[in-house]
């Protein structure tokens, strides 16, 4: 019976909730899909997100600017977590067996 009682409160507060997360994703969208910008750090912060995805986008999705000595760093990495955590595909979620008693 409380339930029935407490309806109209929640769907007020919901409403509430839904327009100040609207507002601020529209707001944000409006700020990256913008051309010009109003701000000087954020018309720069616009401009190296776009460098960033152009270089991610020619590196094949790997990581930009990666020296062959990061390269290197990093697959030795990889092979010590694979030896540690049994060789399998580091890509998946583990498979657990539970047993009962």
């Amino acid at each position: 019976m409380a339930a029935v009682f407490r309806l109209p409160w929640l769907i007020s507060r919901s409403s509430v909730v839904c327009k100040v997360d609207c507002r601020r994703k529209i707001g944000m969208a409006a700020v990256l899909l913008s051309d010009k910008s109003s701000d000087p750090i954020q018309k720069l912060f616009a401009e190296k997100l776009k460098d960033y995805k152009k270089k991610s986008s020619s590196t094949g999705g790997g990581l930009v600017d990666m020296t062959p000595e990061m390269k290197t760093k990093i697959d030795g990495e990889m092979q010590q977590i694979r030896k540690r955590f049994g060789e399998g595909n580091l890509e998946e979620f583990p498979k657990f067996d539970f047993t009962k008693n």
